[in-house]
């Protein structure tokens, strides 16, 4: 049992390692899509520095460290892979019933390959940001420890951010359209995942809905963690990135089986 399941882990394993090196292939497309995310640091940069001036605050951070968070949000964002496009495809096409006889899970399949394309993105992403910021607003000062805490947070949202795309993409199981519910998503995101400003800044209303929602756990959890850590929060966002991967965890095997029942009775 533990050999069959060390192979299983070791198969997925190949699949992120293949992602990722599929990936570094194009990896000048990767760093001309980051001058984009210098763009968008470039504007910001500006406006808190004029906003904030010298002893301006948000949600306790200084327009150096708003800086810094809304790097790490964007990067998050931006190193998200389209991989359930993929999905969605397959679904309405059809080709999702050669997928499922092969001796792998569909679910996990998809899961490596969106960890390996995210590990080449995030860390393009994050070199050129940082650069960046380092010489625009300076550095950002961060224990070992509190790096600890914000790489497991990262890994968390990415999980996050995988399963909540994943579920939309199952959607085409019953739509013939799905589109729509990723542009609401993303719009979704700059509000309720704290994308350019931390949450904790939003009147008691919105905040309480951001806080009951899965967007600020893939988003803005780890940015929080880096520019402004306490074990306090800390155990907080870990704990709710833990719980809602696996509440979406269950969703996405829910919809899958229903939906793959679906496949075989129309004889696809």
């Amino acid at each position: 049992m533990q050999l069959a399941g060390t192979r299983a882990l070791h198969k997925y394993l190949r699949v992120a390692e293949v992602s990722l090196t599929n990936r570094i292939v194009y990896v000048a497309d990767h760093l001309a899509s980051s001058l984009f995310l210098i763009l968008i640091l470039f504007i910001f940069s500006q406006l808190w520095r004029t906003v904030l001036g010298e002893g301006g605050e948000i949600a306790g951070l200084d327009s150096t460290r708003m800086l810094w968070y809304m790097l790490f949000t964007e990067v998050m964002t931006l190193s998200t892979p389209n991989s359930h496009r993929m999905v969605s495809e397959e679904v309405k096409s059809g080709d999702i019933a050669y997928k499922l006889v092969r001796p792998y899970s569909y679910i996990l399949y998809y899961f490596a390959v969106h960890c390996g394309e995210f590990a080449i993105r995030c860390l393009t992403n994050l070199t050129i940001g940082a650069v960046f910021a380092y010489f625009v607003m300076g550095p950002l000062p961060v224990h070992w420890a509190q790096l600890l805490w914000a790489a497991l947070s990262t890994c968390l949202a990415a999980a996050v951010n995988f399963l909540m795309s994943f579920s939309l993409a199952l959607l085409a199981f019953w739509l013939e359209d799905n589109r729509p519910f990723f542009w609401i998503q993303n719009k979704m995101i700059f509000i309720f995942g704290g994308l350019f400003i931390p949450v904790e800044a939003y009147p008691a209303g919105l905040r309480l809905v951001s806080y009951l929602l899965p967007l600020r756990y893939g988003v803005s959890a780890p940015a929080r963690l880096l520019v402004d850590f306490n074990l306090a929060m800390a155990c907080q966002l870990l704990t709710g990135q833990i719980i809602w991967t696996a509440l979406l965890g269950l969703l996405v095997w829910a919809m899958f089986r229903k939906g793959v029942r679906r496949v075989h009775v129309n004889g696809g």
